[in-house]
């Protein structure tokens, strides 16, 4: 078993036993969280469902981000906090994941590669992480992967 499936595993424990749902929204990491949770059996248990958003106008037409949440950026603390929100809200799932960043090689809107934002929303409130991370394309996808599953863990 690799990094993603025991912690996706030991995720859709805790929320089984806590009798909690979760959703994702995902841009940089493109479904990877979501498919590392499907991977594990008991998954529907807990897991709502996701989107992937990866263009900046599925954001706004799909998800339903303000407009004004676009001036940050759509690499930004307030995005990722914008769409954890309306991804738990329009799942009704109990808490959410949402990934947006940088994955490289390039610079983009003035931030460099790898430069990614973690939101998770409670019913309380939103956990924001920003990384930095320092891999090609593929690592920095897997990389934001687990810490936001590890994320996910430390909040539950």
């Amino acid at each position: 078993m690799n990094f993603s499936n025991s912690t996706s595993f030991i995720i859709i424990q805790k929320l089984i036993e806590i009798g909690k749902t979760f959703s994702t929204a995902e841009s940089c990491t493109g479904g990877l969280i979501a498919s590392s949770i499907t991977d594990i059996p008991g998954a529907s248990k807990v897991f709502l469902g996701g989107m992937v958003v990866y263009a900046t106008e599925m954001k706004l037409r799909l998800l339903g981000v303000a407009r004004e949440v676009f001036d940050y950026g759509v690499i930004s603390s307030q995005m990722a906090e914008e769409m954890a929100l309306k991804i738990r809200l329009l799942t009704g799932s109990d808490y959410s994941i949402a990934t947006t960043g940088n994955l490289g090689p390039d610079v983009m809107e003035g931030k460099p590669k790898g430069l990614i934002y973690i939101a998770i929303a409670t019913p309380e409130k939103v956990h924001i992480k920003e990384l930095k991370l320092q891999g090609d394309r593929l690592s920095n996808k897997t990389e934001a992967t687990e810490e936001a599953l590890k994320l996910l863990i430390e909040v539950l």
